[in-house]
């Protein structure tokens, strides 16, 4: 049986596929920052609607609720970067490399957080780079 968290991961990622293709769509003939925008007006629409729907008031630590702004504010200039990319270049490309956003995590983890990275995940991590490297020539 697959687990919950692999079958929000695989939704996760089909909806990010989506998302890489309609927003290279979009750039074809908005500006990035536009597009972007416009984005997000549906994001909020969709996510006002689930949070109003659950009815879970905002709670938690002021360090946590100010990581999650700062996670917004990086996903919003990600995004920004992200089209500006889908509009000069290919959506393959581009998404390529985006999809390695992964490795930022990994590496910030082992570093500050003293996570540990096993000669399989290193390895994995590394093939990841090389087919992305791969993809985008």
């Amino acid at each position: 049986m697959v687990s919950a968290a692999i079958a929000f991961a695989v939704g996760a990622l089909l909806l990010y596929g989506g998302w890489a293709v309609t927003g290279g769509i979009a750039t074809r003939s908005l500006s990035p920052v536009n597009a972007v925008f416009l984005s997000y007006v549906a994001s909020l629409v969709i996510v006002g609607g689930y949070v109003l729907s659950v009815r879970r008031p905002v709670s938690g630590t002021r360090v946590d609720v100010a990581a999650a702004l700062v996670s917004g504010v990086f996903l919003a200039a990600a995004s920004i970067s992200f089209y500006a990319g889908l509009a000069r270049g290919s959506m393959a490309i581009v998404s390529a490399i985006a999809a390695l956003y992964f490795v930022v995590p990994a590496v910030v983890g082992v570093v500050y957080f003293d996570a540990a990275l096993s000669p399989t995940n290193v390895a994995g991590l590394a093939l990841a780079v090389v087919a992305v490297v791969l993809v985008a020539t």
